[in-house]
C-alpha cells in the first residue's frame, strides 16, 4: 500500500484484517495489526470485533477470551455490545454457559445494553445443553425486566 502511495489508516487496516480473518488467517490478521502499530495507526474497537470474531470462527475460543480479557485490563478499547456478543457466542458454542451469563450481568454493570441477539445466544445454548428452566429464566429476564421482545430466533 505504502508502494502505492494509498493512505495507511484504522480503516484500511481494520478492512485488511477482516479479510484475513474470514479466510481462516486471524494469525496473519494479527501481523496486520502489528504493521499498524509500527505505522503509529491506533486500532479501535471495530479492529478488536474483527480480531475477536476471527478467532471464534477458527474455534480458538481460549485465545478470544484472553484476547478480551487483555483489552479490557489493559483499557485498550471499551467493550461494545458486538464485542460482547462475539465473545458470549463463543463462549456458548463450547457449552460455557455459566461464564457467557457472568459476561451477560458484567454487560449491565457496565452500561452496555444487552440485544436480542444476546440472549438469545445463551439461550439457544441453555436449550441445548437441556437447562430449559435457565432458559426460561433467562427469557422471561428478557422479555419481563429488560424489556426486550423475542426474535424468530428466540
Amino acid at each position: 500500500m505504502n508502494a502505492l502511495r494509498v493512505p495507511v489508516d484504522v480503516y484500511t487496516i481494520s478492512i485488511a484484517i477482516k479479510c484475513c480473518c474470514q479466510m481462516y488467517h486471524t494469525n496473519e490478521g494479527f501481523a496486520v495489526l502489528g504493521y499498524g502499530f509500527k505505522r503509529a495507526v491506533l486500532p479501535n474497537v471495530y479492529t478488536f470485533n474483527t480480531l475477536l470474531n476471527g478467532l471464534i470462527l477458527e474455534d480458538r475460543v481460549p485465545n478470544a477470551e484472553m484476547l478480551f480479557k487483555k483489552l479490557i485490563k489493559e483499557e485498550l478499547c471499551e467493550p461494545n455490545t458486538i464485542m460482547y456478543n462475539a465473545m458470549i457466542k463463543g463462549l456458548s458454542k463450547y457449552d460455557n454457559n455459566d461464564t457467557a451469563i457472568a459476561l451477560l450481568k458484567r454487560m449491565d454493570e457496565k452500561g452496555c445494553k444487552p440485544d436480542v441477539f444476546t440472549y438469545s445466544t445463551i439461550i439457544d445454548s441453555l436449550c441445548k445443553d437441556k437447562m430449559v428452566d435457565d432458559a426460561l429464566n433467562l427469557f422471561k429476564e428478557m422479555v419481563f425486566h429488560k424489556g426486550i421482545l423475542p426474535d424468530v430466533v428466540t
